[in-house]
């Protein structure tokens, strides 16, 4: 097992994980099953029992990655930005046609052409729906997502 050595600065991980725990309520238990990483290391690292140093690598970078996106990430980012990216993966790393998507949506092409043009260019109504299939269709295709 390799183990990463840190030397003094602030310790950004354990900053965020906090955030994430007082600010939106994420649990021991929620972030264990996302990163694998044992309750009682988690407890005990962010009661400075524990450091980064005492983490397999292998964990190190999901924790970091993960930390930021639940403490920071999600703000930083629209939700129109997001679904944008949400589709862009579906395209290009799964093959899908906007065709394909907008037929599970139960929109037009041009409204999803429209939308990754400008986010603007479509009603709520239809934003729902685009996010909802954009998104059940990622969760469906992510456990095949490429290394």
């Amino acid at each position: 097992m390799q183990s990463i050595e840190f030397t003094g600065g602030p310790d950004i991980i354990r900053e965020n994980l906090l955030v994430a725990i007082k600010e939106y309520k994420i649990t021991l238990y929620t972030l264990n099953k996302v990163t694998g990483i044992d309750i009682n290391w988690l407890s005990d690292y962010i009661d400075k029992k524990k450091e980064l140093a005492d983490l397999p690598i292998e964990k190190y970078g999901l924790l970091f990655e993960t930390t930021i996106f639940l403490s920071k990430g999600i703000k930083m980012i629209s939700e129109d930005e997001r679904i944008k990216s949400v589709i862009n993966v579906l395209v290009q790393t799964f093959g899908l046609k906007y065709e394909t998507i907008s037929h599970y949506a139960g929109l037009k092409i041009h409204d999803i052409e429209n939308f990754m043009k400008d986010t603007t260019m479509i009603d709520y109504e239809k934003k729902y729906k685009l996010a909802t299939a954009s998104m059940i269709l990622h969760y469906l295709f992510k456990p095949n997502y490429p290394n």
